[in-house]
């Protein structure tokens, strides 16, 4: 039998558990995806799972309603977006005005991205429809909770001020505005128009 050739990489074979974790997370991505490329009307479980490269079985398994699969599409990708916005944050910033900034450049980040995309199909939809409605409504309070939760890890000292959440409230409301305009007036004219407005922001967050 011939020896193995030295120096060859060994391919650690996963764990049932992570093949599992990893079918769950490519079934997440490719229905946010889905969502931003082809719109909730013409969404399909079945076209979901094929771009995740898993089966449909597979997806009935790990989300037996489009509605808790498209729901919590959104909220995995929200979570790893809060992640990769605290990672990219300088924690140790001694000016509070540049961490205030941080957070609404990384806020602008999350609501010019798919997430936000994906997110806007699911609100226009719940209109028509109950129980989307209802888990969109649970799934609001907890993304909002997790942008608070994350700012609050940059200005530790404000996380329980009641003003500076009704700012961030606001602040979100608006972004989230702005950014429904993108589709219409286009990617530049929505940019100029958020650098115009975040100085006084900026200066609101300063009072």
């Amino acid at each position: 039998m011939a020896a193995p050739l030295q120096g060859s990489p060994t391919r650690e074979r996963r764990t049932q558990a992570e093949r599992r974790a990893a079918s769950r997370a490519a079934l997440l991505d490719a229905a946010v995806d889905c969502l931003v490329n082809d719109g909730y009307a013409n969404l399909t479980t079945r076209r979901v799972a094929e771009r995740a490269g898993v089966s449909q079985g597979t997806q009935m398994h790990y989300f037996p309603t489009k509605t808790q699969f498209l729901t919590e599409a959104i909220r995995h990708v929200a979570q790893r977006l809060a992640r990769e916005a605290l990672a990219r944050a300088n924690l140790d910033e001694p000016d509070e005005l540049a961490r205030h900034e941080a957070i609404l450049e990384e806020l602008w980040r999350i609501h010019n991205g798919p997430v936000f995309q994906a997110t806007l199909e699911l609100w226009i939809a719940a209109r028509t429809d109950r129980a989307l409605a209802s888990a969109m409504r649970k799934l609001e309070r907890e993304v909002t909770q997790l942008m608070l939760d994350s700012a609050g890890e940059l200005l530790p000292d404000r996380h329980e001020d009641a003003s500076f959440r009704v700012f961030l409230d606001a602040t979100l409301a608006l972004m989230r505005g702005l950014a429904m305009t993108r589709a219409v007036d286009g990617a530049s004219v929505v940019d100029r128009r958020w650098q115009a407005i975040k100085p006084h922001l900026l200066a609101l967050a300063a009072r």
